[in-house]
């Protein structure tokens, strides 16, 4: 990351459209990877968007909620999560956890998490485009 560039997670890499994000839930993929379930969906930009949730069922205390979603906005932002695939992606990120997580962690499963993404919709386009011809 170069000196010059801010740290912000803005607001083109977030979702807030409730139509996108309820699309997500119905025709979206989904990832396990403890402590998150991932759903995701390829989108038609070429920057990649995310929602994060922490359940209030889990973590009665906002301040515990908010902790955890800063850290995987952190997460996300280090690794440049607008554009670690060349297609855009709109990511559902839940964790389900019911303990307080360490940055290592949540920073280690986010890679993995980005990873599968990438390979699974390599796989999935390779497919179609055997199928087409």
């Amino acid at each position: 990351m170069s000196p010059s560039e801010p740290f912000l997670f803005p607001k083109s890499n977030k979702i807030s459209s409730i139509r996108r994000i309820t699309e997500i839930f119905r025709n979206g993929a989904v990832i396990y990877n403890f402590p998150f379930k991932v759903l995701y969906l390829q989108n038609d930009l070429k920057e990649s968007r995310v929602v994060i949730s922490v359940p209030k069922r889990v973590f009665k205390r906002a301040v515990k909620r908010n902790y955890i979603k800063r850290l995987i906005r952190e997460s996300l932002r280090t690794q440049r999560f607008s554009s670690f695939s060349e297609a855009g992606f709109d990511i559902c990120i839940i964790y389900t956890d019911k303990e307080l997580p360490s940055y290592k962690l949540i920073n280690q499963k986010i890679q993995d998490v980005l990873g599968k993404i990438v390979k699974r919709a390599k796989v999935d386009s390779g497919a179609s485009s055997d199928n087409a011809g």
